[in-house]
C-alpha cells in the first residue's frame, strides 16, 4: 500500500514537471488543481472536515463516476485552500474558470463544483440546469468544513439527476467504520506534496526572473 502511495505521489509530480514545462506546471499555485488530478475531490486543509460526511461525499463521487458521470469538488474553506491565489476567495466562479484550465492536462471538460465558504457554489461544465441548481443550495457556514461537504453532496446528487443519472441524497451516517491505521494519510500526503510543489513553483519563476534579468542588457 505504502509503495503504491509512493508511486502515485511520483506520477504527480513527474506528470506536473513535464506538462508544458516545468514553468508553466508549477506557476498555479493553488492545492486543489494537483489533488483533482488524481481524486474526486480536494478537502479543506483547516478545519478538516468530519468523517462520516467525507465518507458519504467519496461514496458519492465513486457512485456517479461508476455511473458514467464523473464530478470533481473543490471544497475552499479559507484563503489557505487557494494557495497562491488567495485573491479568489468569495469569487467561486471565477475559481471555477480557472481550475478548470489547470484540470484539462487531463481532463477536457471536468464536471466541476466549488463549494466556498465566502461566495457560495459555482461550477463549469455542469449542463443546462447546473447554474440553477447551485444558486438553490445553501451552505452552513456556521458548520465550517462540514457544510461545505454538506452542500457538496447535494450539489453532485441534484447534477448528475439533472443530467440523466438518477442519484438519491445519501444519508450521512455517523461512525461508519472504524479508523484504519492508514485512515486521512493519503490526503495528508497529497496536501503536503502540493504545498511543496507550490513552493517549487514560486522558486522556479523567481529564479527565472533573476535569470532574464542578468541577460537582459544594460
Amino acid at each position: 500500500m505504502r509503495a503504491r502511495r509512493a508511486t502515485v505521489l511520483v506520477t504527480v509530480v513527474t506528470t506536473l514537471l513535464t506538462a508544458g514545462g516545468a514553468g508553466s506546471a508549477l506557476a498555479d499555485g493553488d492545492p486543489a488543481s494537483d489533488v483533482l488530478l488524481f481524486q474526486d475531490a480536494y478537502l479543506p486543509y483547516f478545519p478538516a472536515p468530519s468523517r462520516p460526511e467525507v465518507q458519504t461525499l467519496t461514496r458519492l463521487l465513486g457512485q456517479v463516476r461508476r455511473d458514467g458521470y464523473p464530478m470533481k469538488v473543490a471544497l475552499i474553506q479559507s484563503n489557505g485552500d487557494l494557495g497562491a491565489n488567495p485573491d479568489l476567495l468569495g469569487r467561486p466562479a471565477d475559481y471555477a474558470e480557472l481550475l478548470e484550465s489547470e484540470l484539462t492536462i487531463r481532463v477536457k471538460k471536468p464536471h466541476l463544483v466549488i463549494v466556498m465558504a465566502e461566495g457560495g457554489l459555482a461550477g463549469r461544465n455542469l449542463g443546462p440546469e447546473g447554474e440553477e441548481i447551485l444558486d438553490g443550495i445553501a451552505i452552513d457556514t456556521a458548520a465550517e468544513s462540514d457544510g461545505l461537504v454538506r452542500a457538496a453532496i447535494q450539489a453532485v446528487s441534484e447534477i448528475a439527476t439533472a443530467n440523466g443519472h438518477e442519484t438519491a441524497l445519501p444519508e450521512i451516517k455517523p461512525n461508519e467504520q472504524p479508523a484504519g491505521p492508514d485512515d486521512g494519510r493519503s490526503h495528508t500526503a497529497l496536501y503536503v506534496l502540493s504545498a511543496i510543489i507550490v513552493a517549487l513553483g514560486l522558486a522556479l519563476i523567481a529564479f527565472a526572473l533573476l535569470i532574464r534579468g542578468r541577460r537582459t542588457p544594460a
